[in-house]
């Protein structure tokens, strides 16, 4: 699809970790990915490939016995490549070249996983992912797309978005905290299992770093707004109640009681949804993706901002009062 590249290059400038999760082979993987401008020659291509299990049992030897010691040595195969590839990584990062890249096949990443789910902690591959500005899963299964989507997910305690848009690609946006499906020739099925729908890849970038910028800094400011209405409204009838020695008198008109949720809900949630920009998209957001590094750092929502604002509340009941 047009504009392809020039998305995944956004995300990659707003700080956003791309895994490419296809079906397809190692090469042809290796060539969508440099199309889309995912990887490009500068970067470090670390493989971890695993060749087809032999299907044939060498004489003299039990079926069992022979696959049970063929996975062993498998399973050993691919954390050395990942632990030999991190090194790489770690050696690349002395020489303040950070473009290092992941390639592994659905053989090897089965072995990965099952590596994963032994430890809590990250293992080799999530170690590994960590370092690298791209991953590109190879020959991989439906379910292997929804287990490294849960995977991550889990252990990183990242945010996760998955986009697709075949029926293969249903487990893996069900299992992301946002699923986005794309209307294509591949049918409705990935569309009908996401949150959001896009008629092309290439509005990931708008519904990612403006509308999702935007609707945080809405969300942190209405949830901070709202604790604000309440203590100030509340902190004056508590106050009140001193003064009157709870006896139960009001000091609201019971006509400003009912109509006061009414106004000061709606309107301002309104007025914010509609007018609250920042930045306009086409002139900075769209120009500078960097931006979204913001949201992720979460400062317009933190302990500190939510306290100051209850204080402000409190402060306005006592003025008020």
């Amino acid at each position: 699809q047009d504009g392809v590249p020039d998305c995944i290059a956004k995300l990659a400038r707003a700080n956003i970790q791309i895994w490419v999760l296809t079906g397809d082979k190692v090469e042809t993987a290796i060539n969508i990915a440099l199309a889309c401008n995912l990887i490009n020659n500068k970067h470090v291509l670390e493989k971890v490939v695993l060749p087809d299990p032999p299907s044939i049992t060498p004489s003299g030897q039990n079926w069992e016995t022979f696959m049970e010691e063929t996975r062993r040595q498998r399973h050993e195969m691919v954390k050395l490549q990942l632990t030999n590839a991190l090194d790489v990584v770690k050696a690349c990062e002395e020489t303040r070249n950070h473009l290092t890249s992941l390639i592994i096949d659905g053989y090897a990443l089965a072995y990965a996983l099952a590596d994963e789910h032994e430890t809590r902690e990250s293992g080799a591959l999530l170690r590994f992912s960590d370092r690298c500005k791209a991953v590109v899963c190879c020959r991989v299964s439906p379910k292997q797309k929804a287990d490294v989507v849960e995977l991550v997910r889990t252990k990183k305690g990242v945010i996760t978005l998955a986009i697709g848009d075949g029926a293969n690609d249903v487990g893996m946006i069900m299992k992301a905290h946002i699923g986005v499906g794309i209307s294509g020739n591949e049918g409705v099925q990935a569309v009908m299992a996401s949150d959001y729908a896009l008629g092309q890849f290439r509005y990931l970038d708008q519904l990612i770093l403006v509308h999702g910028r935007w609707d945080f800094q809405r969300i942190a400011v209405v949830i901070k707004y709202f604790f604000y209405k309440n203590v100030g409204f509340t902190f004056v009838t508590f106050l009140y109640g001193f003064a009157t020695c709870f006896s139960g008198t009001t000091i609201w008109d019971d006509y400003y009681q009912s109509v006061w949720n009414v106004i000061f809900t709606s309107l301002p949630i309104l007025a914010c949804s509609i007018f609250d920009k920042d930045l306009y998209y086409q002139a900075t957001l769209h120009a500078k993706p960097e931006l979204y590094k913001e949201v992720q750092s979460g400062k317009e929502f933190t302990a500190t901002r939510f306290l100051v604002w209850n204080i402000d509340a409190v402060w306005m009941a006592v003025c008020v009062f």
